[in-house]
């Protein structure tokens, strides 16, 4: 494994093969999620489309710890048309489907349809401020968390994990794929996982709060680097969460994350 990645995969036919880059929060030998939702976008973009498409909507499912090693990925088109396309891709660690991703394409419109800024306005549109210096972040017992040395984020100066809202912006470092420059989709896609983290207010120090899922909708793709993550957390007494951001670019509202969190006491 490279000692020190300037990428955080490599592709080689049905093999994708991460770096020590993809590290995660809970579990330095497990991969974070925000590496495996882009690794799937990515993927998902390679498959053909009958005329031009983009992602939409990105719906990924982590079923158990995705381990920092040589993984099997398979795709396959459950829905082909010149509309719409949706393709499902997993991958697979000695035989076992480990994680998985249902994502969907739409045409682009080869005409203009009207846009209407004044009836489309809401609130949660205001774009926020963009902090002037980066932060870096830590999980006890690991330090930074690997993937985070291959991001830059930026927090407002008085955020403390406090809770609801919760405002980070965060861009990717480096390449994602080897030899590929990311798309804008699949940027968003790898970052937005840290919408989980955005409005947390659990002590990390006394609970672990992973995300099992991510879906990302958006009715546009993002221009520049930068993703703006402002959002809520809800838990209840049970030990289930949910994280809800809207996600912005530098310019404007671009779409929402949604993160179903799982609790549990530290050991």
């Amino acid at each position: 494994m490279t000692e020190s990645p300037d990428f955080l995969y490599q592709v080689e036919d049905d093999v994708v093969i991460p770096t020590s880059l993809t590290g995660g929060p809970w579990n330095p030998e497990i991969q974070h999620g925000g590496p495996i939702s882009g690794i799937l976008a990515h993927l998902v973009e390679t498959v053909e489309t009958p005329s031009p498409m983009r992602i939409c909507r990105h719906t990924v499912e982590l079923m158990r710890g995705v381990p920092i090693k040589p993984l099997h990925w398979t795709t396959e088109t459950i829905r082909e048309g010149r509309r719409l396309q949706v393709i499902q891709t997993s991958l697979h660690d000695e035989g076992k489907e480990i994680a998985r991703s249902t994502s969907v394409k739409l045409r682009v419109a080869e005409e203009s349809n009207p846009v209407d800024e004044e009836r489309m306005s809401h609130e949660e549109d205001e774009l926020p401020p963009f902090p002037d210096t980066a932060t870096q972040l830590t999980t006890p017992g690991i330090g930074i968390p690997a993937f985070l040395r291959a991001v830059e984020i930026r927090l407002p100066r008085e955020a403390s994990w406090a809770g609801t809202p919760g405002l980070m912006w965060i861009r990717l470092t480096k390449p994602l794929v080897e030899g590929v420059k990311t798309s804008p989709f699949v940027n968003m896609a790898a970052v937005s996982d840290m919408l989980s983290m955005v409005a947390q207010y659990l002590d990390p120090k006394e609970w672990v709060t992973p995300n099992v899922d991510l879906t990302v909708s958006s009715f546009k793709d993002p221009e520049g680097e930068w993703i703006g993550l402002r959002g809520v957390h809800k838990n209840s007494k049970d030990g289930i969460g949910l994280s809800d951001a809207v996600l912005y670019d530098r310019n404007g509202r671009v779409g929402r994350g949604l993160a179903t969190i799982l609790i549990d006491p530290r050991q």
